[in-house]
C-alpha cells in the first residue's frame, strides 16, 4: 500500500532499516542532513499544544544527552536520537499495525514491547517521522478525553486531518485507544 507523506520529496523511500548500525555508510545521513532532519522534526512537534521537549539522557554515557524527547501529559510521545533514529512508545497493537504497514520497525532490544523505530534515509524523511510522532500524540490526547470530548476537539480534528490517508487497520487501532467511557486521569505532579 502506498502512503502520501506531506512535504516529502520522495515518499517511495523505504521507511527505515532494521537498525542504524546495519546501514551502509552511503545510506546514512550526512551531518548537514541530520541537522536539517532534527530541526524540522523538533520545530514541528514542539508547536503542538501541550508538548514539552527535554534532552534525552544517553543510555551509555551518564550525564550526556543523546537527542530530544517529546512528552505530553508526562508521557513520552517519542524521541529523536542524535543519529536521527526516532523511537516511539506505542501500544502493542498500534506498533504491530504500523510495523505490518511498513511505517516503522520494532526496536531490536525490545521486540515484544510497544516500542517502534524509524530510521531516516534522507532529511526529507522528517515528514515520516512527524507523521509517526503525530499518530502517538493523537493516541495520548485521546486517552485523556471522553469519546464525546474527543469528537468535539478542534486540536484532535486538526491533527487527525494532518495524518492524511493511513490504513484502515491503523485507524481502527488508533480509535480503540478512545474506547473508554472515562478518560485516564492526568499524572500527579507529586509533592
Amino acid at each position: 500500500m502506498e502512503y502520501a507523506f506531506p512535504d516529502a520529496e520522495d515518499a517511495s523511500l523505504p521507511c527505515g532499516r532494521t537498525h542504524v548500525s546495519q546501514l551502509r555508510e552511503e545510506d546514512m545521513l550526512s551531518s548537514e542532513e541530520r541537522e536539517k532532519f532534527a530541526l524540522c522534526v523538533m520545530n514541528e512537534v514542539r508547536r503542538w499544544p501541550g508538548v514539552e521537549t527535554r534532552p534525552l539522557s544517553s543510555p551509555t554515557e551518564p550525564g550526556e544527552t543523546d537527542g530530544v524527547e517529546f512528552r505530553l501529559f508526562g508521557r513520552q510521545i517519542g524521541h529523536v536520537h542524535t543519529d536521527c533514529s526516532v523511537h516511539l512508545a506505542l501500544t502493542k497493537a498500534l506498533k504491530e499495525s504500523v510495523v505490518e504497514e511498513h511505517l516503522a520497525e520494532p526496536v531490536d532490544f525490545a521486540p515484544t514491547s510497544g516500542w517502534a523505530m524509524f530510521s531516516p534515509s534522507t532529511a526529507t524523511d522528517a515528514s515520516r517521522a512527524i507523521w509517526l510522532l503525530r499518530l502517538n500524540y493523537i493516541r495520548l490526547r485521546r486517552q485523556r478525553m471522553t469519546p464525546l470530548a474527543a469528537a468535539a476537539s478542534e486540536v484532535l480534528q486538526k491533527h487527525e486531518a494532518a495524518l492524511g490517508a493511513i490504513s484502515t487497520t491503523v485507524c481502527q487501532v488508533l480509535k480503540r485507544t478512545q474506547a473508554r467511557s472515562r478518560p485516564r486521569p492526568l499524572p500527579s505532579l507529586g509533592a
